[in-house]
This record gives structure tokens, sequence and C-alpha cells, in this order.
């Protein structure tokens, strides 16, 4: 075997080393398991009561839901255009609470697993000691994020399956191939959306020094992406396209001008917890009542359709993570280790 190939294999057991030793460290934390608790439960009761909610709703016919949603960074359809009560758009609504749980709670668990990864270290002085062994940086920020990852994976799959689990106990929703097919990717996309806040972590780890420096950046981030951009695109909104006031029949009316929805769709859509709603919210409709001259049509949205829909904020997740962690990566492989 040539000297590349062995490198290669060592590398390869330094990496698997260094993420299995992360991973059981993390694992083995009581904040992790605090956090962990919590996410399980509010999923647990949010699935709980959607699904009780979902179960009345089969009784009903058509829910409405307006386009022009007061909520800063909040998602809906264009004036006109009502959401029909279909299996899988009734669970979107049913679901809304795990989804903002997840939003949340998992953001909050990313963050508490990479906060101190490296600056905990080299507070300690172990980082500059494991650097003095034969193990590359790459090894390192590889091995420690993969830990991480195997961790949020962990439990997002359990939150995941548990939470699923009590709402088809309590609905007996016949899971569809279609609807299994938008339960994935909703699990996906949770997974991706909470790395995402992993890679903040780590970054902010590297580059601050001290943990509690990188913890309380990273929870600016977090609730920079929770309220501060959402707020912000609304505010932007309106101030662009105020709201326009006018007199009918002698009763005063308020339009919002289609300019200020899509300003603030497209500001609150940085916010990576925004993001993640929207994409979700869209995968899990498969239907809508459009009126079209008075005559109400139910517009069925099958999978691609829904995907082709959030393609834009699925290319911008992907994108920030890799962006992110290319930041993190780079910066740790050139900095100086005192």
């Amino acid at each position: 075997m040539s000297s590349s190939g062995i490198r290669g294999l060592s590398d390869m057991a330094g990496l698997f080393t260094m993420a299995k030793k992360e991973f059981l460290d993390i694992i083995g934390e009581k904040k992790f398991l605090l956090i962990f608790a919590t996410l399980l439960i509010v999923v647990l009761v949010s699935t709980f009561e959607g699904g009780l909610s979902y179960s009345s709703s089969q009784s009903s016919t058509v829910t409405t839901v307006t386009g022009n949603s007061t909520r800063p960074g909040g998602g809906g359809g264009g004036p006109g255009t009502f959401e029909a009560f279909g299996s899988a758009q009734s669970l979107s609504r049913s679901l809304s609470s795990m989804i903002t749980n997840f939003s949340l709670v998992g953001g909050v668990l990313a963050i508490a697993i990479s906060f101190d990864t490296i600056n905990n270290e080299r507070q300690k002085g172990s980082l500059k000691t494991l650097l003095s062994y034969p193990i590359y940086r790459d090894t390192i920020v590889y091995g420690k994020y993969l830990g991480g990852l195997i961790a949020v994976a962990l439990v997002a799959t359990i939150t995941f399956l548990a939470g699923i689990g009590v709402f088809v106990s309590v609905t007996g929703l016949a899971l569809t191939m279609d609807t299994v097919i938008r339960l994935l990717i909703f699990f996906g996309v949770s997974l991706i959306y909470m790395s995402i806040f992993l890679a903040v972590g780590l970054l902010l780890s590297i580059v601050l020094p001290l943990p509690s420096t990188s913890l309380l950046a990273s929870m600016i981030v977090w609730l920079a992406s929770i309220q501060l951009i959402p707020n912000v695109g609304y505010a932007i909104g309106q101030i662009l396209y105020p709201v326009r006031f006018s007199l009918t029949n002698g009763r005063p009316s308020f339009a919002t001008q289609a300019g200020f929805t899509t300003i603030r769709a497209i500001i609150s859509g940085l916010s990576p917890s925004t993001a993640y709603e929207n994409i979700v919210n869209s995968i899990l409709t498969t239907s809508q009542l459009q009126f079209n001259s008075g005559s109400p049509t139910v517009i069925s949205i099958n999978v691609t359709q829904a995907i082709a829909t959030s393609l834009p904020s699925l290319i911008y997740f992907v994108g920030l993570l890799i962006a992110i962690f290319a930041a993190a990566y780079v910066i740790f492989t050139r900095q100086e280790i005192r």
C-alpha cells in the first residue's frame, strides 16, 4: 500500500476516534440531557394536542387562512387564496407546534453542544497537547463536528419518531407513501436546521477565546434568527409599503400592498428559523382551495411541486450550512494555537 493510502487510513481512524470521543463527551453532559428531555416533552405534548386538533378537523370541510398574516416573517398565500383541509394540509396545521418547538429548542440544543467545542479545550491546554500528536487540524475540526452531528441526529431521530408516533396513535392516520415522503423530508430539513446552529456554535468557539463569550454570541445569533431578522423584515416592509387606509361607503378599510409581502418574505427568509418553518409548512401542504371568479377550486400539490416551491429556501439552507462550516474550517486550520 502506498504512503498516501496509509495516511488516508490513519486520517480516517483519527477522525472516527475524535468523533466517538466528542459524541460520548456530549451525551454524558447534564446540559445535553436536560435540553434533550425538554425538547422531547414539548414535542410529545404538542403532537398530542395537534393530533386531537387533527381528529376534530376531519369533521370540517374547509378552513380559510388569509395570505396577509400580520406575524413578522410569517408565510402565507396571496389575497384570495385559502388552504383546504386535506390530510397533509391539516397535518401541517396540526404539527405547527412541533415545527415551532424544533425551531426553538432544537436550535438551543445544537448551540449547547458546540459553543465550547474548541475554546474550552484551548483554555484547558488540551488542544495544544492534542496537536502535539501526529494529527492534522482538519481531522480535529471534522471529528468534533461529526461527533456533535451524530448527537444531534440521535436527538432528532428519537424526538421525531416519538412525536410522529404519538400523533399517529391519536389520529389513526394512515401513513401513505405520500405522507411518509413528506415526513421524511420534514425530518431531513429539521436535521439540517439543527446542523446550522451546530456549525454556528463551532465557528464562534473557534473565533472567540472564552466559552462564556461564545455562548453569549451564539444565543444572540439564535435570537436574531428567531426574532430580530423577521421583525426587521416586517418593519422594512411597512416602511417601503405602508398599509393603505381608505373609506368605502363611509367605512374605514385597510389594505396591505403586495410589495410589503414580497419584501418581508425576502428579508425574513434570511433567518434560518423562518426559512425552516417556511420549507416544512410548504412540504406538508398537499392542497389549496382557490377562488376563481367566485368559484372554489381545490388544487392538489404533489411532493414534486411542494419541493419546487421550497427549492430556493432549501438551496439557501444547505448553502448557509456549508458556508458556516467552511468558515470554521478555514479559520481553525490557519489559527495560531497557544
